[in-house]
């Protein structure tokens, strides 16, 4: 094979490589939103990936619309839970915090798998 074939194929290779890692869903390590001022706790741990692919949830298993006291489970519109859930709540929505201490500790009992106390959750340093 020519010089300048190989050149270009790893190059193609290269670029395709490159394209991946830039549309790849960033993996979320920690849940940090700026709503959360005055923290008690630092920000708990969440490896989106682990839960996204290793464990094939699926996305609206957590991302919803909430519309007219109907949830609507529309993946058209995935957000993220501090879009619609504010720190003290808001009549039937509730805080951010009790969402997602709702869905996450709610699920992690459900299953039997993953943390469920304080300081797993939200360990003192990171990993």
């Amino acid at each position: 094979m020519k010089k300048s074939n190989i050149l270009m194929v790893i190059a193609g290779l290269t670029g395709l490589f490159v394209a991946g890692l830039a549309y790849a869903q960033d993996d979320i390590q920690w849940l940090e939103h700026d709503i959360f001022t005055d923290r008690e706790r630092p920000a708990a741990a969440f490896p989106h990936t682990l839960h996204a692919d290793d464990l094939e949830l699926d996305c609206l298993d957590c991302h919803h619309i909430y519309k007219d006291g109907e949830n609507l489970w529309d993946e058209s519109e995935l957000s993220d839970c501090t879009a619609c859930h504010s720190l003290e709540g808001n009549g039937k929505i509730i805080s951010a915090m009790k969402a997602f201490h709702t869905n996450c500790k709610g699920c992690h009992l459900e299953q039997n798998k993953g943390p469920v106390t304080c300081g797993e959750c939200h360990p003192k340093q990171k990993k």
